[in-house]
């Protein structure tokens, strides 16, 4: 390895002159060509990277999918072979927190006639802890996005332990992207990563949260290129997009946009309709319950609301997607953070 990059200066791998994918944030570059890895402002480090799909096998996937899911007149217009940086990190986590839960909870009041049933509230303190191993997935790059980004964490983060160290051989044909994170600032991300889905899930379990703290110590961290395919296709004078995991002996379809053709639109509106009279007839099923006084308030409520909140609801999303041209097919969960153990 060479004793590092002058920013914004080298442009092509010191070691057989290929060009390189460098921008003025880069921090790890990588030549898809020869391998040579190297940190801006000097340094080493080692990037692994898994197997890679065959390249024409990964095109006959992105064809095969555009004709079975646009028609068969529609032809692909890009295809690109790249290797997306990734940061892995390991992490031991401990989180503690205290709050309350709040539920709400019915009795009956009077007697006789004057008998009725109300609500009322009770808190419950809610203080625990969990500690957990995990694995978390960090995009390189810091400002450029990539379509079916969220699917594709989902998809390094269970098959890193695939890769191994990098070899430029594997890789001929493909675009090796910079990472444009170093380790520290990958760790940090991590860390903050986790510490924001540890509260999103004690906020799940609490009404009210008044403390929540996670402490996240570091076990290992490694810098990985994963394989995608980025492919672009023209259908009805527009372009959409398709997001190809390239890991060897399981290349698939991530994310793609699809169009929606007038037919699926007009279906849509007709199903709107359906919805807009079903709620005409819920009215009408509910409308005896609004004079019952032994129901409590809120149900009475709700009854007399039922129905009007049924048919808007109906109207926004049926006119929504009566004039939406295209969907988001998405292929896995979104996913960045694994838990490896307790």
């Amino acid at each position: 390895m060479s004793g590092g990059l002058a920013e914004g200066v080298v442009e092509r791998c010191e070691r057989c002159g290929a060009v390189l994918d460098v921008s003025p944030d880069s921090v790890v570059v990588v030549c898809g060509y020869c391998g040579w890895v190297s940190l801006v402002g000097g340094g080493e480090t080692k990037v692994l990277a898994p197997d890679c799909a065959d390249v024409s096998a990964l095109r006959n996937l992105a064809e095969s999918f555009v004709r079975s899911k646009a028609g068969g007149n529609v032809r692909l217009r890009e295809l690109a072979f790249l290797m997306v940086p990734f940061w892995v990190v390991e992490l031991d986590t401990w989180t503690r927190y205290n709050g309350y839960v709040e539920e709400v909870r019915t009795r009956q009041t009077g007697v006789g006639k004057r008998s009725r049933m109300e609500s009322y509230r009770i808190y419950k303190p809610v203080r625990g802890e969990f500690k957990e191993r995990v694995a978390v997935a960090v995009y390189g790059r810091r400002f450029e996005a990539i379509f079916g980004l969220s699917q594709l964490k989902a998809s390094v983060i269970s098959n890193y332990g695939r890769a191994h160290e990098l070899n430029p051989q594997a890789i001929r044909g493909w675009s090796a992207i910079s990472s444009e994170l170093g380790e520290s600032e990958a760790v940090e991300a991590a860390k903050t990563r986790v510490s924001e889905e540890h509260r999103a899930r004690v906020e799940s379990m609490t009404s009210k949260i008044f403390d929540c703290y996670t402490t996240a110590n570091p076990l290992s961290s490694r810098l990985l290129i994963y394989p995608v395919v980025e492919a672009r296709y023209e259908w009805g004078g527009k372009s959409y997009r398709i997001c190809i995991d390239g890991l060897k002996d399981s290349p698939r379809i991530l994310a793609a946009e699809l169009p929606l053709t007038l037919r699926t639109r007009v279906a849509r509106a007709l199903l709107t309709v359906a919805g807009v009279a079903g709620a005409i007839l819920l009215a009408l099923m509910l409308q005896p319950l609004v004079g019952v006084e032994e129901l409590p308030e809120e149900l009475r409520l709700a009854a007399i609301a039922a129905a009007p909140i049924v048919s808007f609801v109906s109207g926004v999303v049926g006119a929504y997607s009566a004039t939406i041209v295209q969907r988001v097919m998405r292929a896995l969960k979104a996913r960045d953070i694994m838990v490896l153990g307790g």
